[in-house]
């Protein structure tokens, strides 16, 4: 049998810098420059001469038929350490994982080992590790006149905040510090919603909102209910409204316009004048077209009960 095969044909790895990560076949490869087998002469070995580099994803991605999490996420720029498949011809590049660091300097375009399009890194001088992870809190105070929003409980102290965050700026967090537990998800325009250690949660969106319940929707709130709405306020139902207040119920607006029959089972108080435009009839007595006749020998006034 053949010694030399894969698995005992040696194993070579390396150190490089992603350079491409516009793969044509849309497997999440990337182009890697890598150190002592590359050298950062472009017209020597430009970018486009770079092998492409499969990825090792973690065992809770399967890597087919789009579970998991895909594409890889890297960027240009990225350091990361791999291995050869094909040993010693260093052709067949993979990549087993990345390396933070604290960049000391922007990207130099003319030069391989650097991003080509000078994009990362962003800052320089500090850490790679997100901001937020590392308790340096990106909020801003999400003011309301109507409603008191509770500020935000971020108190993160590293190594226990857990963060994902995107290239334009969304970002996730599983915050476990002790006493200031969170849950926060973030888009870059400012949508967001976040849960405080106290099991408190604040959403917040700042455009439209669209709900849809393809089936029924069952909602039970143990506390008060306080609604603002700045605008009008529409509600079409299909079928029937069936409203019990156990309390009083109490309506202040300056005029209520109601079209359709009222049922009203139960007295009637009006404090004002009553006017009916066509027609109001109690009791089966037209209020516009019955009569009162005087009674002779009645006092002065005194009429019998219309007709």
């Amino acid at each position: 049998m053949s010694q030399s095969f894969m698995g005992l044909d040696g194993f070579i790895w390396f150190v490089g810098v992603v350079e491409d990560r516009n793969d044509p076949a849309l497997l999440g490869r990337v182009r890697v420059r890598c150190l002592g087998f590359h050298t950062e002469d472009k017209e020597k070995i430009p970018t486009s001469s770079l092998p492409w580099s499969h990825i090792m994803f973690p065992i809770d991605t399967p890597s087919m038929n789009g579970m998991g999490q895909t594409p890889s996420f890297m960027v240009e720029g990225t350091w990361v350490v791999g291995f050869f498949i094909d040993g010693e011809r260093a052709q067949e590049p993979a990549i087993v994982g990345t390396l933070a660091g604290a960049p000391s300097e922007s990207a130099e375009t003319t030069l391989g080992f650097n991003d080509p399009n000078g994009v990362y890194p962003k800052y320089t001088g500090e850490s790679d590790v997100n901001k937020r992870a590392r308790g340096k809190t990106t909020d801003s105070a999400a003011a309301d006149n109507k409603i008191s929003i509770p500020e935000s409980k971020f108190a993160a102290v590293y190594p226990m905040n857990h963060v994902m965050e995107t290239e334009s700026g969304h970002y996730k967090e599983y915050d476990d510090t002790p006493d200031a537990e969170r849950i926060k998800e973030f888009h870059r325009s400012g949508t967001m919603y976040e849960v405080y250690p106290d099991g408190d949660k604040v959403t917040k969106i700042v455009k439209d909102n669209y709900t849809l319940v393809a089936s029924n929707d069952n909602l039970h709130v143990k506390g008060n209910v306080n609604i603002f709405v700045d605008g009008n306020t529409n509600v079409n139902i299909d079928g029937d409204t069936n409203l019990t207040v156990v309390g009083t119920t109490t309506v202040d607006t300056p005029t209520t316009n109601w079209t359709g029959d009222i049922n009203l089972v139960g007295d009637l108080d009006i404090t004002g004048k009553s006017t009916a435009s066509v027609d109001h009839v109690s009791a089966g007595i037209s209020g516009k077209g019955h009569t009162h006749t005087d009674t002779p020998g009645l006092g002065a006034g005194t009429t019998s009960k219309p007709k």
